[in-house]
Order: structure tokens, then C-alpha cells, then sequence
């Protein structure tokens, strides 16, 4: 017999196990095992039987329930039943609930039932039947309802039929909310409703002809839900633009892939040329086949505005496991117009985000890593692409060819180029003859380079001997200025035009470790390397040397480096039991003896025989420093800190390294000319500003290091910090608990202890590095969920400049002089030119004298703020402010209700190229789909 899970009777408070049958005697269960009979059970506190009608009377008690069983068909009361076998039917009263069997819900109900068990269909007054659907389970009270379990056999499906009643997925006695509906039907797919008055509480709020519901389990085909707000029906202004989305239709094609497609539309009444209006089509295709490990998306949408622009976008995802250790994975993004895909973003974060494509084999091979891969990169509203294609390493696990003999090769190749170079140079147009005189025309730049490396480290009887060869090969494909020496002579200075530039470089810098000495206390570390004379490869060949392969010399440097770590205990203080400042300095000195330079290497790289230092013998030592103060706290930090205290940091600051050649300042004559570090670095952190982190870089000199020239003028190039609060990590809770109150945790991170918060604040971080371009993906959220509990804010400040230099060719990148012939043209073109990206890295000369591109100063604030007004209520402000330009460069602001049944958001958002988007919905938790959707999207002020 099989047993169903225990329910509960409508007006009975307990939850009984309505199977619980009497145990059977011999001569009981001899009956049932009899083959070729329809079994049919009762039982009952009293038993009536009426021999001339050929009926039973069951009576319930207190303790045990009424019920008939027959063919898997079952009915309880906690009343009375009256079945009449010669008709096969059974009369119900009090509060009862009839399981159809086969799989059907159970149909439960207070009054009375009378139900055909040889027609398999009943009347039941004040009927409720539970649906579950995607997950929910939805509950059907009708006044009046019968049903027919059908027939299988002759393709009749069970139904349900209702007069009168309701519809709701609360569980609450008294529903938050119900559909009033007029008539019912149920089928083993559908359920179908009409008309339909929607209540919240007693307050009639929508009204629908009808309510369709596909109730059948797994994907199935049909119609998208368009996406339109109110004011797209009936235009509250006379400017507003009509904007309606996802108008479509989805084809489940088997178990392993379906399909999506459809059309979103933007009004062209009244549009001009900054937002024209236009028209989307796209179309969407996953994929997956679990035994083949094999899945992915492949999706594309075509944009064609009224001006006639136009943009194609193309996205592909694909994973596939080939084997143990082989994979497969492809992310392609593809668009052809990078200035549509940009200004018609709604989304910052799509609006922001690069347009990148990767792909990455990896395989196994004996014991060596092979990976296979390669990169393309567009960024939105600028033509210039990068791509590193292909990109291929082989790396090994260390081989033991001998006992005495370890060799761990690996190997590298990577191709990369820059297409269409957007960055200001020297020669940005040129003048041609044409048709009708002289016709400026914009270069075409590019940049091609590759990169072979070769390592060969080898560990011989415990000695590590490093190995290594590079080859890198540079093109740039457009003209450059360029100052340089003749023969490497500072008197022979000139400068020229060279139509294309190329450098072409070979390295190889072995080194050997000894091995280390004093290990627990100074870990003293000696080691021999042969190095260049001068900075720079030991084999170069350019277009300063007329393609000529030269070369420098080498010499033998001798190092010994020491990495202790002393401690200091000092008292304590308050909460503090003690307190241990621990440093950690890293102490090296490198000698080298005095060697020749070739002049004819340096005139090849561009450089100057009479300033560069290179030649000297160098006598150096270098120190880098790491300090941390540490408290030991008693146990009332933490509820959970040990008997002995914890420890809390209370300042952690780490330094770069500074280098120090004492035979430079010897020769210059100047204490400060020994200083050979250009940049200086400080990290600092502390667990009493949780969540904060300052970093600052120094640019110490003005000019290079290795020429006579440098002077000491300290720079500050960037600084960046980020600070998070919370209600549970502020520093008033952390000095709260050090002095002994107890702080209760009203507010526990939403993430702590979810393995996947860390990756989830990394998605977060890598939301602005690439975005899908098309799909269901590409849409992006226009509003931000809230957390559940507390508060909690982050910032981040940055800010960088350039040095400027001294001297030489220097292209200011100043967007106030770049885009002012737009100010008077057109606002928005003007607008958009100075929020063009200009952080990128500066492309790299081949070789010295070449023009300065000096990067405009960037300062940006970023916020973003969570918080729980009250219980229900939440909201979340994401901005950031941009000092330079003074004015914010984005929003996203959310403010969301929580209903119990019902969910509320008000979202605003502000991107970067000037759209704006105002959302309201409110929706139905079990049924997103049935909502209350406002929107209204703003396309640059329009």
C-alpha cells in the first residue's frame, strides 16, 4: 500500500495520517491477496450497513477518522460517509478530502461531496485544491466545484470545474491576497479562470477578463511577456517617447536546447538626430547536453535606428569538457558599431564595460600544461581594438632527469596588436591630393608585437641555477618624431620623421642561488647573476640602427640578500594586554666590477654615450620594509576569542623597496645621485577602520635614473583607498567591544559564511571589464537588490597624474582642448568627448626620444551604499563623482518593499552617456509575470 504525505483537514488544527488503516488479521488479508476482485476498504468509528440498498454509513469520532478506499481512490471525513456500493458512490458531510489517485492533487472541502467512484466524478461544495507550479503551490477555493479524474485510455484528462470562488499562493488563513473568480477550470496543463478581480486584503485593485495558467512541469513554448510601462499605452506628456521591449516568443526544441526571439522598438515621433529612434531584433539559442559535457549560448541582435545607423552584436558562450584535463571554454562578444552600442545603453555598468572575447584550450600532456588562448577587446563609443591572438604556454612539473639533477622548462608565445589607435600623437591626419584639391584624411594607426620566452631553470644538487631567454619583436605602423644621438653622441642631436618605427630585442639573464645560510634568524641568501652593462636587452636591433643587429656587454654581479624579522614587545595599555611591533625588512647588496658599453648599442636605442651611467662599477644595496603593529586583546573582543585574547592589527604599512648605489653618488658628487628607485610605493591598513586600504605611489625623480641628469623632485603619480562600514564593522562597534560592552549582532553580513561571497564581490569587480552584448544576458539589471538585513557602504577614491617631463616632444591629452570644436556644434557630442576613457596605458615608443604623451589628471569617487529603512523597506544608492569634470558620472538608485506575497522596486538610473531610466514594478513573488510595470527611459535628455 502505498502511503501519501500527511495533510491537513480544513477546521482541524492536528495533522493526521489519513492512510492509518487498522491493523489486518489472517482472514483480512487473505481477502485482499484474492486475484481477479475490486477491492474496496472502509473503516470508521460506527459502522451502518443497510443490506436492502446495499450501503454503508461511516460515522466519525474524536479519535478516528471515516474513509473509503477503492482503486487507489480515497475519501476522509472527520463526519460521516455513505457509500452506496451497487451505484459506486459516496456521500460526504462535515469536513472531508478526496484523493483521486493517480497522481492527481487532493481536493479537500467543508459541507458536503458526493462523488461517483465508477464515474470518477464528484460535487463538492466549498472545494480547495492545492496546484503546485514552477515550485509554488497555489491554492483554488471554489463555492460550488466538481470533479472528473478522466480517462487515460480514451485521451480524457483529469478536470476540475468551479463556480464561484477564489485564487492565491498565501498560506495564511486569511489570504494578503486573492484572485475573486467567477468560473473555474483545471486540467492536468492549464488552469483557466474568468473574469478575475484581484484583492489585496478586502481591496479590490485590478480587474482581468481572464487568467490563463500553462500548469505543466518542465520548459515549455509560448509567448514572452512584453516589457511597456503606463505611459507607453497613454503618453502622459506630448514628449514622451514610446518605448516597449521583449515582444516575442520562446521554442522549447527538446530536452538539450531551446530558442528565443524578439523585437524591441523605440518611438521615432518627434525624434531628432541625438536619439532618431529604432528598432531591435534578437534572437537568443542555449545549449546543453550533460553527457557530453557540453553547454553555452550563442545570441545576436540587430539595431537599425530612422538616421540609418546601424549595429550588429553578436555574443557566444560555449564550454565543453573534452576529457580529464581537457576544456574548452569561448566568450565571444562582437558589435559593429562600438558608438550605438554605447549611447543607447540604459545600464552604467553596460554603458562602461569593454567588449571582450576570449577563448582558452587547456589540455594535459605527459606531465607538461598545455594552454591555448587568445583576447579581443572593443571599448564602447571608440574604434580601437586590442587583441592578443594567439597566446600559447607548455609549463611542466619539475622533471627529475638525476638524483642531482631537477629541470623545469617551460615555454611561451604571444601575439598582440592595437588596431585603430585613438590616442593623440604628433600626426594624427594627414593632407592628400583628391578629386577636389587637398583632402585631410585620419591615419590609420597600428601596433603589432610578439613575444617568444624560453625558461630553463635547473636545480643541481640543491643550487638553483635561473634561466632564461626572451625574444620580443615591436611594429608600430604609423609615423613618429623622434629625437635621437648620432652615434650615441649628445653633441649630434637630431630629429626626425620616421614613416614606420620597429625594435627588435633578445635577452638572456642567467642567475645562481647558493643556498641559505642562518636560516631561523637572518635567512641570508647569496647568488651570482650575469646581467647587461646597460638597461635594456642584450640584443637589440631597430630603426635607429638601420635594422642592424647590435649588442651590449655583460658582467658578473655578486648579491647577498637577508630577510630577518625582529620583534619588539612593548606594555599594554586599556583593552590592550600587550602590544608587538614586528618588522620586517629585506636588506640585499649587489657588487659589480667596472665594464665597457658599446656605443652603437646605445645609438640604437636612442640614448646618449655621455649621460648614461651604465658603464660605472656598482656597489648597491637595496632595503624594502614591512611593519606591523599587533595588540593582544582579552576575551571581550569576541563572545568566541579564546582564554588568552586574540590579536587585533592595529597598523600594517609595507614600503617598496629603495636602492642605493653608492659608486653613482661618488662620481656625480651628490649624496642624492646614488639614489637609483624612481618610484616609491606605501600600502597601510588596520583592522581598527575595517574594510579600510590606502595606497600611494611617488615618482622620486625628475627624469631617468640612468643619466647624470635626474633630479630629486618627489611626484605623487596615485592614490587610492577604499573604506567599507557596516552596522556590524564600523570602528564605534570595534571600540565598543574593546572596552568590554556587549554589542549584540543585529546585523550579520548577508554573505558570511557563503563560499561564494568572495566570488560574487569579484564579479562585482569585473561587472565593468566586460559585459555580454547580446541576448537576455545583455539587458542587465536596472535596479540593485538590497540586503536583506542592516547597512553597510563602501568607497573607493582614486586619483593619478602624470609626471609631466623635462624637456622633449610632449602631446598634452587634455579633453577640454580636444573636444572644445564640439561646444558650440553640439552639447552632447561635447558632453561625450570629455567623458571619453582616457586612463589607458600610453602606447610605448620603440626606442628613446620619441614624443611624451602626457595622460590628463583623474580623481573619481565611487560609492555605494545599502541600507534597511525599516523591516520591509530597503534601499541602495550606487554613484560616483568625478572631480576633475565636477559632476557625477553615474547612478543607480533603488528602493524596494518587501510585500509578503508581493515585491515593489523604484529604481532611477543615470549612465554615463546620458540616458536616463525610471522603473517601478510591482510583482507577484510566485508569478513574476503578472506585474504592474512603469517605465519611462530618457535617451540624452530626450
Amino acid at each position: 500500500m502505498q502511503r501519501a504525505a500527511p495533510t491537513g483537514i480544513p477546521g482541524d488544527t492536528t495533522v493526521r495520517d489519513s492512510l492509518a488503516w487498522l491493523p489486518l488479521d489472517s482472514v483480512m488479508s487473505a481477502l485482499l491477496a484474492r486475484p481477479g476482485y475490486s477491492v474496496t476498504r472502509y473503516e470508521g468509528a460506527v459502522v451502518t450497513f443497510d443490506a436492502l440498498n446495499a450501503a454503508f454509513a461511516l460515522a466519525a469520532s474524536a479519535a478516528q477518522r471515516a474513509q473509503v478506499q477503492r482503486e487507489g481512490q480515497l475519501v476522509t471525513t472527520d463526519s460521516v460517509i455513505v457509500y452506496r456500493d451497487r451505484v459506486d458512490s459516496v456521500q460526504v458531510a462535515g469536513n472531508f478530502q478526496i484523493m483521486p489517485g493517480e497522481g492527481q492533487p487532493a481536493i479537500a472541502g467543508s459541507g458536503t461531496a458526493a462523488y461517483s467512484l465508477a464515474d470518477r466524478e464528484g460535487v463538492l461544495t466549498n472545494a480547495r485544491v492545492t496546484v503546485e507550479e514552477s515550485g509554488e503551490r497555489w491554492f483554488i477555493q471554489s463555492d460550488i466545484g466538481k470533479t472528473a479524474l478522466g480517462d487515460s485510455t480514451r485521451g480524457i484528462a483529469s478536470r476540475f470545474y468551479g463556480r464561484g470562488g477564489s485564487l492565491t499562493s498565501c498560506e495564511d488563513s486569511i489570504p494578503d491576497y486573492h484572485f475573486r473568480l467567477r468560473e473555474i477550470k483545471r486540467t492536468d496543463g492549464t488552469l483557466v479562470a474568468r473574469p478575475a478581480v484581484m484583492y489585496v486584503a478586502d481591496i479590490p485593485v485590478l480587474w482581468l477578463p481572464f487568467v490563463f495558467q500553462d500548469i505543466r512541469p518542465g520548459r515549455r513554448s509560448g509567448v514572452l511577456p512584453p516589457r511597456f510601462g503606463a505611459s507607453d499605452i497613454v503618453r502622459n506628456n506630448p514628449s514622451y517617447r514610446r518605448h516597449v521591449e521583449n515582444v516575442g516568443y520562446y521554442w522549447a526544441l527538446s530536452d538539450y536546447m531551446d530558442a528565443t526571439t524578439w523585437a524591441d522598438w523605440r518611438s521615432g515621433a518627434g525624434g531628432d538626430s541625438l536619439d532618431p529612434g529604432w528598432y531591435r531584433l534578437n534572437a537568443e539559442w542555449k545549449y546543453t547536453w550533460s553527457s557530453r559535457f557540453l553547454d553555452g549560448r550563442l545570441a545576436s541582435s540587430y539595431q537599425q535606428q530612422k538616421d540609418g545607423a546601424n549595429n550588429m552584436a553578436v555574443s557566444w558562450d560555449h564550454r565543453q569538457r573534452l576529457g580529464r584535463e581537457r576544456n574548452l571554454t569561448a566568450s565571444i562578444n562582437y558589435v559593429t558599431s562600438t558608438q550605438l552600442q554605447r549611447q543607447n545603453a540604459f545600464n552604467p555598468a553596460q554603458a562602461m564595460a569593454t567588449i571582450r572575447s576570449s577563448f582558452t584550450y587547456a589540455d594535459k600532456i605527459g606531465p607538461a600544461s598545455l594552454n591555448l588562448g587568445g583576447t579581443r577587446t572593443q571599448y564602447p563609443g571608440r574604434e580601437t581594438i586590442e587583441q592578443s591572438l594567439p597566446t600559447l604556454s607548455i609549463n611542466t612539473a619539475p622533471l627529475d632527469l638525476a638524483s642531482w639533477l631537477v629541470w623545469t622548462p617551460s615555454f611561451s608565445f604571444s601575439e598582440t596588436s592595437t588596431l585603430h589607435i585613438d590616442q593623440p600623437s604628433t600626426f594624427m591626419t594627414r593632407v592628400r591630393p583628391g578629386t577636389n584639391g587637398q583632402v585631410l584624411d585620419t591615419l590609420d594607426r597600428n601596433r603589432y608585437a610578439r613575444s617568444i620566452q624560453v625558461g630553463s631553470p635547473i636545480e643541481l644538487f640543491g643550487l638553483n641555477l635561473a634561466n632564461s631567454i626572451r625574444i620580443t619583436d615591436t611594429y608600430l605602423d604609423y609615423p613618429e618624431l623622434k629625437t635621437f644621438y648620432l652615434e650615441a653622441d649628445s653633441a649630434r642631436r637630431e630629429t626626425r620623421v620616421f614613416a614606420e618605427t620597429f625594435k627588435t630585442e633578445v635577452d638572456w639573464n642567467p642567475s645562481f642561488s647558493l643556498p641559505p645560510l642562518f636560516q631561523n634568524r637572518y635567512k641570508l641568501t647569496p647568488s651570482v647573476s650575469l646581467v647587461n652593462v646597460a638597461g635594456g636587452p642584450f640584443w637589440v636591433r631597430s630603426d635607429l640602427s638601420g635594422g642592424a643587429w647590435v649588442h651590449q656587454n655583460k658582467r658578473l654581479v655578486y648579491g647577498l640578500s637577508a630577510s630577518p624579522t625582529v620583534y619588539g614587545l612593548w606594555p599594554g595599555f586599556g583593552p590592550f594586554q600587550r602590544i608587538r611591533h614586528a618588522v620586517s625588512p629585506t636588506i640585499s647588496f649587489n657588487f659589480a666590477p667596472a665594464a665597457e658599453i658599446n656605443r652603437e648599442y646605445l645609438a640604437a636605442m636612442g640614448r646618449s654615450y655621455q649621460v648614461d651611467r651604465g658603464a660605472l662599477r656598482q656597489s648597491a644595496i637595496s632595503l624594502g620594509m614591512s611593519q606591523v603593529f599587533e595588540a593582544k586583546v582579552g576575551g571581550v573582543l569576541d563572545s568566541a576569542a579564546t582564554p588568552d585574547g586574540q590579536k587585533l592589527k592595529l597598523l600594517s604599512a609595507q614600503f617598496t623597496p629603495l636602492s642605493y648605489d653608492f659608486e653613482r653618488a661618488r662620481v656625480a658628487g651628490r649624496s642624492l645621485a646614488g639614489l637609483t628607485t624612481e618610484n616609491l610605493g606605501l600600502r597601510a591598513t588596520s583592522d581598527l577602520l575595517p574594510g579600510f586600504d590606502l595606497s600611494m605611489d611617488y615618482s622620486l625623480f625628475q627624469g631617468s635614473t640612468q643619466t647624470d641628469t635626474a633630479d630629486f623632485k618627489p611626484f605623487l603619480t596615485r592614490v587610492s583607498s577604499t573604506f567599507r562600514i557596516s552596522q556590524r564593522e564600523n570602528p564605534f562597534s570595534v571600540i565598543t567591544r574593546l572596552f568590554g560592552r556587549a554589542v549584540p549582532d543585529q546585523s550579520p553580513n548577508p554573505l558570511a559564511g557563503d563560499p561564494a561571497a568572495g566570488e560574487q564581490e569579484q564579479a562585482l569587480a569585473r561587472e565593468l571589464a566586460a559585459q555580454p552584448v547580446a541576448g537576455q544576458a545583455a539587458r542587465g539589471a536596472q535596479f540593485v537588490v538590497p540586503p536583506v538585513r542592516g547597512w553597510e557602504a563602501s568607497f573607493t577614491f582614486s586619483t593619478s597624474k602624470t609626471r609631466p617631463p623635462r624637456g622633449g616632444t610632449v602631446i598634452e591629452f587634455d579633453p577640454r582642448i580636444r573636444c572644445e570644436p564640439y561646444r558650440t556644434l553640439d552639447q552632447f557630442a561635447y558632453e561625450a568627448c570629455l567623458r571619453a576613457p582616457t586612463n589607458e596605458a600610453a602606447i610605448q615608443p620603440t626606442t628613446g626620444g620619441a614624443p611624451f604623451l602626457l595622460m590628463p589628471a583623474q580623481t573619481s569617487l565611487a560609492g555605494n551604499f545599502n541600507f534597511e529603512l525599516t523591516q520591509k523597506w530597503a534601499a541602495a544608492w550606487q554613484t560616483s563623482y568625478d572631480f576633475e569634470l565636477h559632476q557625477f558620472a553615474q547612478h543607480v538608485v533603488s528602493l524596494q518593499r518587501d510585500m509578503h506575497d508581493f515585491r515593489a522596486v523604484f529604481a532611477f538610473t543615470k549612465s554615463p552617456n546620458g540616458n536616463f531610466a525610471f522603473n517601478f514594478f510591482i510583482a507577484l513573488k510566485p508569478q513574476p509575470d503578472l506585474k504592474f510595470d512603469y517605465s519611462r527611459a530618457t535617451v540624452r535628455g530626450q
